[in-house]
């Protein structure tokens, strides 16, 4: 069974949108059994993933997921220096 999934993610500004969009570009080279499509749009990133299962899909949603949430840590440290 084939699963997909859409997640758009905002940020603070078109800079800190791309700079995750390139930090986490490599997430999606995790397996065979998932492809993924990430795009910038602004201060809005568009994550498209596309799995073979639904096992596939959760474990390359939780890989961005925990991508962003990191590079959601760092910008928060930037700003309190």
């Amino acid at each position: 069974m084939k699963a997909r999934c859409i997640i758009e993610v905002a940020f603070p500004d078109r800079n800190a949108a791309e700079a995750a969009r390139i930090s986490a570009s490599h997430e999606g080279n995790i397996g065979n059994r998932s492809k993924t499509k990430i795009e910038s749009n602004g201060n809005t990133l568009t994550l498209g993933i596309e799995a073979d299962d639904i096992v596939a899909l959760r474990a390359s949603v939780n890989a961005f997921l925990r991508a962003f949430q990191v590079f959601e840590g760092v910008e928060k440290e930037e700003v309190q220096k």
